[in-house]
This record gives C-alpha cells, structure tokens and sequence, in this order.
C-alpha cells in the first residue's frame, strides 16, 4: 500500500507538467495564433488546471475560428 504523501507528490508532478504544456501551447500559438487544434489544447490544459477564465478567453478566439472546436471546448469547461 502506498503512502499518503506520494499521492500528493505525484499530483504536484502533473501539476508541473502541466503547466509546461500550456507554456510549450503558449508559445507554439505565438507562431500560428489561428491553429484550431493548439487552441483547443490550450483551452483544455487551462481547464484541467482549474483556470476557467484562461479556458473562456481561449474558447472567444476558438470560436472566430473554428466554430465546432469552439462547442467541444465549452462542453469541457462546463464539465468541471
């Protein structure tokens, strides 16, 4: 049986790489701003790591683009 602490370790570790994963996002729209596919991604990290309104300003600019994408992603955000 495992410890209590390493649930906690682990968590922090997804946590951590979680947010690398929006930086690498981050930085990967810098260069196509208009990508549905790394938008989406990005409004589903910033979900998973409890940051709705990053997740709601990334579903406006989804929604310009790919209106589809767009319905997907707010299905998420109101999932949590």
């Amino acid at each position: 049986m495992m410890e209590k602490g390493y649930k906690g370790l682990f968590s922090k570790m997804g946590e951590g790489l979680l947010e690398k994963f929006i930086e690498d996002l981050k930085r990967e729209i810098e260069e196509k701003p208009q990508d549905p596919e790394l938008l989406f991604k990005l409004g589903v990290a910033y979900t998973r790591a409890g940051k709705v309104s990053q997740a709601r300003e990334v579903y406006k600019r989804l929604k310009e683009i790919d209106p589809q994408k767009a319905s997907e992603l707010l299905d998420i955000i109101y999932e949590v």
